[in-house]
């Protein structure tokens, strides 16, 4: 039987140090040039941030934007009215109602309902808050004068769209982008 030879394995380079880059030295500093009056070096102007569009003039009357702020004041006055009363009134319970303890003598159906109550507060005071502070970066806006553009795209939002929805920061086309995207 003929032996056959195994080849050597490749030997395996060494690594090699990483890289270090250089830190350029100084350049000097070249000798004063007398400029002439007709050449001036001008710097290349910085771009403008495509995310930063500008923002065009919101169409809204100030008598409209005064009935606009009012609603929101009383939608305002609403939402902290109903969360205070929702809180007051998951407050006011027993510990063991807020917990959901029942006793031995409580059937589970009636822990069931307790937890389903407690769920049910825990969300509306959620969605108040929300709301409240929809209503608040509204009037913020109101007062720096950037009411009524969409926060996206800087296009007025629709006159009947702030209306109905006066703390709405999209346009309707891009709340559409929005949803689409959910």
């Amino acid at each position: 039987m003929a032996r056959v030879a195994k080849k050597p394995a490749p030997k395996k380079p060494a690594k090699a140090a990483p890289v270090r880059k250089a830190i350029p030295a100084a350049a000097p500093k070249p000798a004063a040039v007398k400029r002439s009056a007709t050449a001036v070096a001008t710097a290349p102007a910085a771009p403008v941030p495509a995310a930063r569009k500008p923002r065009r003039a919101v169409n809204i009357s100030p008598a409209d934007l005064e009935q606009i702020r009012t609603e929101l004041e009383a939608q305002r006055a609403l939402f902290a009215r109903e969360l205070a009363d929702l809180e007051a009134g998951t407050f006011n319970q027993s510990q063991s109602d807020l917990s959901g303890e029942v006793s031995f003598d409580e059937e589970s159906a009636d822990a069931g309902t307790f937890t389903f109550e407690r769920e049910r507060d825990l969300s509306l005071g959620n969605n108040l808050r929300d709301l409240l502070d929809k209503v608040d970066s509204a009037l913020r806006r109101i007062k720096a004068g950037t009411y009524g553009a969409c926060e996206r795209c800087g296009r007025p939002i629709d006159k009947a769209r702030l209306k109905a929805l006066p703390y709405s920061v999209l346009c309707i086309d891009c709340k559409k982008l929005e949803e689409r995207v959910r």
